[in-house]
């Protein structure tokens, strides 16, 4: 402990070398961490924190060692006690373990801290179970040499299955051994973490056989651990993860957390409150941390229950659609009883279900004491069918309690009056009861058109309606900008006068209503509603939760013929289903601004930024909006957006105020108001519409391909519900295993959701999970909706749906009926996991917290935060039941990917541009990510033991999915299928795809042929996002350095590789932007060189390649077929299937010569893992191509250069020199690839057949190792003569470069401490005699090919270079290095260092 301590203090000192205020803050951590970690472990003499601050490590070392010695022989001991123990129920067992402890005490053997207990653990757990595991090993290879000779079994390697049985038998012979040394108490990470099968069972209270048997048990459980994860391991992990140390550290590292995001808010709330008094940079690192976080400035509180409006309003939604197919199954069900004769239809029914729904609920009617209805209710009731009318009083019981909620709503408390001088309340209560939302195809369709019919109707109904006509003919006059609406003729004729002066003028009717009068009020009442006609919008911000008071008080009562011009959905079910939503989101949004603003009258936090104008003096207030507030509910603080082209009318105005609830005419600083709002683009701009017509419609095609690869594939959506699991395994909640979480549960509840029916328990338990946000929000569904939906901003009238965007809302009816479900089986899949994870968080705090008092259980529950007023209203058992429950949600909501916690402004912006195809997943896993680990770690850090152990079973979830499994997964598969993990590196490292280089590849198999089959295992972590930029880094690194680039170049190809995975989720083409550029920018090749047409083809017929190729991106995955180099194919599913039976319909093999069969394919599909292969000969093929073209471009350096008549032999040189420097880099990434598929198992002689057969020359050499360098070819001559520029080319240096290169290795460079085996070199002195040393002892861990000869190494073989080198060509050693600088600079190496010592060494070998 003490050299981390001492390590951390010495970071902690160079790091707070700034600010005296950051010193401070540094060093009280530490001071904390240390005061902390010695308190916690002064409880036991000897503690921890004296053994490493002492002289006593070399003395607890041996404690250790011999202690463990003891227990290794009381564990052989024990084991044979257990047998007799169990035969004759006696108590051997206890008396051995009795033994080995007074043992220990007269020897005064007491080990403590990492050092002692370390060893212990060491001398007990780890060298017997090793030694075991080599002898068992040893006696396999013994039985195999007796059975095949030991000639042959020498030089024969080990087959798939023996390298398994080997391993069998080392992890048995290990496994036996661990169990003959495990002692009673021994503690395995199963009880750390104090869940699992591992976690072992208490033998106090047991004897005889029955204790007998539970020590075997025990001892079964630790070595089952052992030999899964490590010899050891599980033993040290359990003994040491219980200490002291772990809290005092977790503590430490929560507090400092803690303080950090402390920090951040008062940031923040300074950058808010008084904006002036914040430094630049510290203004934009607020402005920047704002912008990327989802509360924005917001108080956590108001966000908080922001975030949980959705999910109000959704559980209200559920029930009413639960309501509606009971409905529906009840009128079918009904229908088929009733008698042919009978005129009741179903239509007839709706019609009845419509007139009781919308009866006004008069509070001074005389009711029912059964039914709770007015009489005339109870008579509408009675024409409807016995068995529907309790489904249809439950759709009415459902819109009263909402209304009576609506009627209580705390923002209509105040007596704010409309402008006709009715209060808001009374306008209300008119039409709770009454209000049913109504659907009209007018508002909804642009090309809407009402029949001829509704037309005739409409005019029937003005010509008997003076009022109505003078109205609408009122309303087109004063709109009417060029005077011939209502010119004079029209009004002479038609029997009209104007009355009244400017904008008070009004239309009379003088007698009767002319039939073109009442055309034209027809005309003009429809055109007032079309959405065509629709007045523009200014642009500003509009109130992201608005409270919609509008609906009441700009609502008015339409005649059944004016609503039927307008399109009536004449369907009771849609209207109730509308008005559930309307009502609820009115209460939801109600009770959201009430609570800040209680929350606002307690003064801190949210109080400091929600300033109530009541309680302030004028001076106060002229201060405040100095500082940039502005007053909620005013022009500059409203919350909708006017008309472009006018003012608000007061009607509107009441409705602008209003839309804040409670907070309105609360003053906020600029920037909580703009948190509060969305922007708003002005309509009535050019630009405006501009911005819609092009990024609208991009983002339309970018949400239908995301939707199509996704949602509307059977391969995504399995994948979809199978990778989700591991959400639960990150934060220690393992199906089956450990106390909470039902699957079962979680099925009932999702199935239930899906169907919309289900039992009232399963539908309530829904309802809250829906309530405290934690169902529906799959981060990668709701970013598509919203994507099609909302557009570039809130008011773009954007598609509904999928169905709607592809087909539009008239065709998209039918198609509607097929996405809807998958949509709901995709957000099921999230919905199931998330709903195991809350119920599983639930019974884990309630098992953590059973054995503390009710107030701990609180003060935990609540971290300090005051009750809300409704759970002081609750019982104490209600209380901790609902505290629990919303400890869980949060913990589920900070834990597992939600797309409402990913709405940041920086997140919105990103989903608008045309990179990343999924901004928001991504996102949300570095978010969710960090919450599990805090989580954790708070966990740990608490004093109630059963959340310590909840804090280290999320810690090990997390670890052992993020961490573990990936390794896991590419060694198992390894030893399963026998394929090196060698093998998969060097094909990720020479011919992986973009996307696999930094993914996790598990072989499968590999056949005689060499070819290998293997999945990505990464598409099936979704933490592998947080690793695979590491995983990438290593990659490129390794290939840099095999391919000889210099230091400089490997680390920059190492950073940009692991910079450009870190942010590919964010900065990569979308699918539909990919596609575009490469018929565009691309020229018509793909990102991956593949080519989709050449420019010889016709027009037409790369025209129609195009074409498919981006309608490849925008096809469902759903229709096998698939686009492939621009012409449409069988997809492989279509060739597994169908292939096998009708060959000559579908080809089973694709073009690559892979044959597919209906067994792999219907695995694919059903478990959503994609094997693939590499066929390494096919594959070396493609990239023979790829040399030939790499060379020629190479050496197209100097042909630009040999026809140049402005050229000097300088620059002729230096070209000729250039070329050869990328023929060198192209040479040693094909002899790196050459290497790799000898490591895949290509022989040499193999490779060299197919590059022949490919026609391919000049890769001789390169398979050798040896740079040949570029001749000069006739032509280059020829050029160079009829450019006059032949006489200046430097032939000597020309020659001598050659004689240099010619030597050059292609393979990575050689340490140079190696050629001090050559026999001229001389000991070096002084500074290059360091430089020498320091760069061998860098380069060791490089090295990664045979050591060569000394006749091989790089530097041998410029010693032979300079022996060749013999006349006047070279005048000395210094001439040849100077030359060699400036001519050869890859012979010296790229490192400045490497560089400077093998200059010496090529000194010494001249004899200077």
């Amino acid at each position: 402990m003490a050299d981390f301590l001492d390590d951390l203090i010495a970071e902690d000192q160079a790091l707070s070398a700034g600010s005296a205020e950051e010193q401070a803050s540094s060093a009280d951590f530490l001071d904390d961490l240390i005061a902390e970690d010695q308190a916690l472990s002064a409880e036991s003499e000897g503690s921890e924190d004296k053994q490493f601050y002492d002289d006593s490590l070399l003395g607890e070392l041996g404690e250790g060692v011999v202690s463990g010695i003891t227990k290794l022989g009381e564990g052989i001991a024990g084991l044979a006690a257990i047998p007799v123990d169990i035969a004759l129920d006696t108590d051997y067992g206890d008396k051995i373990t009795q033994g080995g402890e007074d043992l220990r005490d007269a020897m005064g053997l007491d080990p403590e801290g990492f050092v002692g207990k370390g060893a212990e653990i060491l001398s007990q757990f780890v060298y017997l179970p090793v030694k075991a595991a080599s002898l068992a090993g040893r006696g396999y290879q013994t039985a195999r040499a007796a059975r095949l000779g030991k000639v042959k079994a020498a030089n024969t390697p080990l087959t798939k299955r023996e390298r398994f049985g080997l391993a069998s038998a080392q992890i048995g012979g290990a496994g036996l051994a661990e169990v003959a040394v495990t002692t009673d108490g021994t503690t395995t990470i199963g009880d750390w973490v104090e869940m699992g099968p591992t976690q072992t069972e208490d033998l106090i209270g047991l004897r005889g056989q029955e204790k007998a048997l539970g020590r075997l048990r025990n001892r079964l459980r630790s070595t089952s651990e052992a030999t899964g994860i490590g010899v050891g391991v599980g033993s040290a992990l359990g003994s040491l993860g219980r200490t002291s140390v772990g809290q005092g550290v977790a503590k430490a590292v929560s507090s400092k957390l803690d303080k950090v995001g402390q920090d951040i808010d008062d940031l923040l709330m300074k950058r808010a409150e008084t904006p002036d008094e914040v430094g630049a940079f510290k203004t934009k690192l607020a402005d920047f941390i704002a912008f990327s976080r989802e509360r924005g400035f917001l108080p956590d509180e108001v966000a908080s229950k922001r975030l949980r409006i959705e999910g109000v309003v959704s559980s209200e939604i559920t029930k009413a659609e639960v309501i509606l197919k009971n409905l529906d199954r009840q009128i079918d069900k009904s229908l088929k009883k009733i008698k042919p004769s009978s005129k009741l239809d179903r239509v007839s029914v709706m019609s009845k279900i419509e007139d009781f729904l919308t009866d006004a609920n008069e509070l001074n009617q005389p009711r029912s004491k059964t039914t709770f209805l007015t009489q005339r209710q109870e008579d509408i009731l009675k024409e409807i069918p016995a068995d529907i009318r309790p489904n249809v009083r439950e759709m009415r019981t459902h819109v009263d309690k909402l209304s009576l909620q609506l009627r209580d709503a705390p923002s209509l408390s105040g007596g704010v009056m409309t402008p006709d001088g009715k209060s808001l309340q009374s306008v209300i209560d008119e039409g709770v009861g009454s209000y049913l939302r109504r659907r009209y195809r007018v508002f909804e369709d642009a090309n809407y058109k009402p029949t001829k019919e509704s037309v005739t109707a409409a005019r029937d109904f003005f010509i008997k309606n003076k009022t109505a006509t003078e109205k609408e003919l009122t309303r087109l006059f004063q709109a009417d900008t060029t005077g011939r609406a209502l010119d004079d003729e029209f009004m002479l004729k038609n029997g009209l006068k104007k009355d009244g002066e400017g904008a008070e003028t009004k239309i009379k009717v003088m007698s009767k209503v002319t039939p073109a009068s009442a055309a034209k009020a027809q005309e003009a009442f429809l055109s007032k509603h079309a959405v065509k006609g629709r007045e523009k919008l200014g642009g500003g911000y509009m109130a992201k939760d608005r409270l919609e008071t509008g609906m009441f008080v700009a609502r008015e009562e339409v005649p059944p013929s004016l609503r039927q011009l307008m399109g009536e959905v004449d369907d009771p079910r849609q209207a109730y289903l509308s008005t559930v939503a309307d009502l609820a989101q009115f209460n939801a949004v109600d009770d959201y601004y009430d609570t800040v603003a209680t929350l606002a009258s307690q003064g801190q936090g949210v109080g400091r930024l929600f300033k109530d104008p009541s309680t302030l003096t004028p001076q106060q207030i002229q201060g405040l909006k100095d500082q940039g507030y502005v007053t909620l509910g005013s022009t500059d603080g409203s919350s909708m957006v006017k008309a472009a082209n006018r003012e608000m009318t007061p009607a509107e105005q009441l409705v602008n105020s209003q839309g804040w609830g409670k907070i309105s005419g609360y003053m906020v600083p600029k920037s909580v108001y703009k948190d509060l709002t969305n922007t708003v683009l002005a309509e009535d701009s050019f630009g405006a519409f501009i911005t819609r017509a092009t990024i609208g419609t991009f983002l339309k095609a970018k949400g239908i391909s995301q939707y199509s690869k996704t949602v509307l594939s059977p391969i995504t959506q399995i994948r979809n519900f199978t990778t989700a699991i591991t959400f639960a395994l990150a934060n220690g909640n393992v199906p089956i295993i450990g106390r909470g979480g039902s699957l079962s549960d979680a099925s009932k509840l999702v199935f239930a959701n899906i169907r919309s029916k289900g039992s009232d328990a399963v539908l309530a338990d829904l309802a809250d999970a829906q309530r405290r946000a934690v169902l529906g929000s799959n981060a990668e569904l709701r970013e598509i909706q919203d994507t099609l939906n909302k557009g570039v901003d809130v008011t773009a009238s954007g598609p509904k749906s999928f169905s709607d965007a592809v087909l539009g809302e008239k065709l998209g009816g039918a198609l509607r009926k097929v996405t809807k479900p998958l949509e709901d089986a995709y957000q099921g899949s999230d919905d199931f996991w998330k709903y195991f994870n809350y119920n599983a968080e639930q019974a884990k705090l309630r098992n953590a917290l059973a054995k503390v008092t009710d107030e701990q259980k609180i003060a935990h529950l609540t971290k300090g935060r005051p009750l809300t007023e409704n759970q002081k209203l609750l019982s104490k058992d209600e209380l901790l039941d609902d505290l629990i429950k919303d400890r869980a949600a949060q913990i589920v909501i900070d834990t597992v990917p939600n797309y409402s916690k990913a709405g940041s402004d920086l997140v919105r912006f990103a989903r608008k541009l045309p990179v990343g195809s999924f901004i928001t997943f991504p996102a949300e896993m570095y978010r969710t990510s960090f919450n599990i680990i805090r989580q954790a770690i708070d966990d740990m850090a608490s004093d109630i033991p059963g959340i310590q152990a909840r804090g280290r079973q999320r810690l090990l979830g997390f670890t052992t999915v993020a961490g573990v499994a990936p390794l896991a997964a590419m060694d198992l598969g390894s030893a399963i299928s026998g394929v090196p993990k060698e093998v998969m590196e060097a094909y990720k490292r020479s011919f992986g795809a973009d996307w696999e280089k930094g993914a996790v590849l598990v072989p499968t198999s590999q056949d005689e042929e060499g070819n290998v089959s293997y999945f990505n295992f990464s598409t099936s972590n979704p933490y592998d996002t947080l690793f695979r930029f590491a995983n990438r880094a290593v990659t490129e690194s390794d290939k840099a350095r095999s391919e000889g680039q210099d230091v400089d170049k490997v680390f920059t190809d190492t950073m940009v590789a692991g910079i450009s995975e870190l942010f590919a989720p964010f900065m990569s083409e979308s699918i539909i932007t990919e596609a575009l550029l490469d018929i565009t920018a691309r020229g018509g090749k793909t990102a991956s060189g593949a080519i989709l047409y050449r420019d010889e083809e016709s027009s037409g017929a790369k025209g129609m390649k195009m074409f498919n190729h981006v309608l490849d991106t925008l096809m469902p995955n759903l229709i096998p077929i698939n686009v492939s180099s621009g012409v449409m194919e069988p997809s492989r599913f279509a060739r597994g299937v169908v292939g096998p039976i009708f060959p000559d319909l579908v080809n089973p093999e694709d073009k690559m010569g892979r044959e597919r069969n209906l067994q792999d394919e219907v695995i694919r599909q059903l478990s959503g893992v994609s094997q693939s292969q590499f066929d390494p000969k096919k594959n070396l093929a493609y990239a023979a191509g790829r040399f030939n073209r790499s060379q020629g471009n190479a050496k197209a350096i100097f042909n630009r250069h040999a026809d140049d008549a402005n050229a000097t032999g300088d620059s002729l040189l230096k070209a000729y020199v250039a070329a050869n420097e990328a023929k060198l880099r192209v040479d040693r990434s094909y002899y790196q690839m050459f290497k790799d598929l000898e490591t895949i198992g290509l022989s040499p002689s193999e490779i060299r057949r197919e590059l022949k057969k490919e026609g391919i020359s000049g890769a001789r050499e390169v398979m050798r190792g040896e740079f040949k360098p570029f001749e000069l070819s006739d032509k280059n001559k020829k050029d160079m003569r009829e450019a006059e520029t032949y006489s200046l080319f430097p032939r000597s240096e020309y020659n001598e470069y050659r004689r240099l290169m010619r030597r050059a290795s292609l393979d990575e460079p050689t340490p140079v401490a190696e050629v001090e085996t050559v026999e001229t070199a001389a000991p070096a002195a002084g500074f290059l005699d360091d430089l020498i040393q320091q760069d061998a002892l860098l380069s060791q861990p490089q090295a990664v090919v045979p050591e060569p000869q000394p006749s091989e190494t790089f530097v041998g073989r410029a010693a032979d270079a300079v022996s060749d080198v013999a006349g006047d060509a070279i005048t000395g050693a210094g001439n040849f290095l100077q030359r060699a600088r400036t001519f050869a600079p890859s012979i010296l190496g790229g490192d400045p260092a490497a560089q400077a010592a093998n200059e010496e060494i090529l000194r010494r070998q001249q004899g200077q």
